[in-house]
């Protein structure tokens, strides 16, 4: 798959989000400009490709690479929580799908739901193997924050917060994060490491979506970029820079 254009998109309202008071917290523009400089800083640190989006009550902000190419593992999430929904699978074959993106319980599920996961609102239809479904980090981080809406069972998003240890990186740099990570190699020499998820912030949460495509190609130095890239959203989550989006509204 080729890889999207480094451009920036305006923001987006977020469906069925409801708009959070005013509380000192950047606005899209602003906040879009940290993102910019959250690349720069990266790129000229460890080199490759990133893209970044940030759903918020304000909308989505979005920088560097969309993130319109395969969703690989990332893609997971939505079959299982089809999968849940329809009474069709059972806790321990999600946890697995989820937890520790075992590829056997993955491709389970994605049968029990005979590649059908119905109208979930920001995700793609499935492609043929699901994994290269093309997922745009915009609409992931839209998923994401209604995540706690949507996922009626929790067992999926439950499962987010519970990733195995080797894949503790990127969004996992903050705390009580709740994400799913994807990656492999789109092309030849282009090798993908994503991930989206949700963050806690005061009464609500934010949708996230990171991307990453290093120079070298390799899954080491992809985890190093989106360490770094998990790293700075903490701290501006941590300094209040990034507001939530309230979720179930009504």
């Amino acid at each position: 798959m080729g890889c999207a254009a480094d451009v920036d998109e305006p923001a987006a309202r977020v469906a069925n989000v409801a708009p959070v008071a005013e509380n000192g917290y950047l606005g899209p523009e602003e906040l879009r400009q940290e993102l910019r400089a959250l690349i720069r800083d990266v790129n000229d640190e460890h080199g490759g490709r990133i893209g970044i989006a940030v759903a918020t009550g304000e909308g989505v902000v979005h920088s560097g690479l969309s993130g319109n190419s395969w969703a690989w593992s990332t893609i997971k999430v939505p079959v299982a929580m089809a999968a849940d929904d329809r009474g069709l699978a059972t806790e321990e074959l999600i946890e697995a799908s989820i937890s520790s993106s075992d590829n056997d319980a993955a491709y389970q599920l994605s049968v029990l739901i005979d590649g059908d996961y119905g109208n979930l609102r920001h995700a793609p239809t499935l492609a043929d193997p699901p994994g290269e479904t093309k997922w745009r980090l915009a609409d992931q981080a839209q998923f994401a924050v209604l995540l706690p809406c949507t996922d009626t069972a929790g067992t999926t998003y439950g499962a987010m917060g519970e990733i195995v240890e080797w894949q503790q990186f990127g969004l996992a740099n903050i705390p009580g994060a709740h994400f799913k990570g994807g990656w492999g190699y789109d092309t030849d020499t282009v090798y993908t490491l994503r991930q989206f998820g949700t963050a806690d912030v005061d009464d609500g949460v934010v949708g996230l979506a990171i991307i990453s495509h290093p120079d070298d190609g390799s899954h080491a130095s992809a985890e190093e970029i989106l360490d770094e890239v998990g790293s700075r959203l903490k701290e501006l989550l941590d300094a209040h820079s990034i507001g939530p989006a309230a979720t179930c509204p009504g």
